[in-house]
């Protein structure tokens, strides 16, 4: 997820969009770890702009507790608690199994279609053991469902989630266990969305969220 450094010609606006954009995906799928510091001159030349949309970037990221202000030209990723990981993890798991049970009622063959290409997509990037790439189409394939809600406020609090979360999934499934403990059953929640199970599409996500619940609980 490399970015080309882009002229500094655009309204700083649309680059403090872009940066934050850029910087909340590297955070979902774990390429800034827990503890990492952010400094804003480094990202302003890696990003070819000036200092002011990378501050306003770190700023709005800062305000939704994803980084943390470590300095006063810099930032660095939460190193949170194994119990505080565990709790956002677990605010998260109810968050998408409710957008899950939502989704059942909404999910079209289109989407059964895309999702079944992520999935064959995560495969891949498992044998590869390539957990960049995994995790970004996991993040792909959870946010197709909870965007079948409908519901704006709680896709956005479950896309807050995953920036918060995504650094600690990247360590668990990098540093702690191995790729494979972590795939999760995503044809089981195909399954219960193309049957239109809500109850079971709930239970499913659930599930494969808690996974950093049990995880991280287990070292609190």
């Amino acid at each position: 997820m490399d970015t080309a450094a882009q002229p500094d010609t655009a309204p700083a606006e649309n680059l403090s969009a872009k940066v934050y954009a850029d910087l909340k995906m590297k955070l979902i799928v774990g390429q800034l770890r827990p503890a990492e510091t952010l400094s804003i001159r480094t990202l302003a030349e890696e990003y070819g702009v000036s200092a002011m949309p990378v501050r306003e970037a770190l700023r709005q990221l800062a305000s939704e507790d994803s980084l943390i202000g470590a300095a006063k030209k810099a930032y660095r990723v939460p190193d949170l608690t194994p119990s505080e990981a565990a709790n956002l993890f677990f605010i998260r798991a109810i968050l998408e199994g409710a957008a899950a049970e939502i989704a059942a009622e909404n999910v079209r063959a289109k989407d059964i279609k895309f999702l079944e290409k992520l999935v064959q997509d995560m495969d891949t990037a498992w044998q590869n053991q390539d957990a960049v790439q995994f995790l970004l189409v996991n993040f792909k394939f959870h946010s197709r469902i909870y965007s079948l809600t409908g519901n704006s406020a709680l896709q956005s609090m479950i896309e807050s989630l995953y920036a918060r979360t995504g650094p600690w999934l990247a360590h668990g499934i990098t540093e702690l266990v191995t790729i494979d403990s972590w795939m999760g059953d995503h044809p089981a929640i195909i399954g219960a969305l193309r049957n239109r199970d809500a109850a079971l599409a709930r239970k499913l996500v659930e599930e494969d969220a808690r996974w950093g619940v049990d995880l991280y609980r287990a070292r609190s």
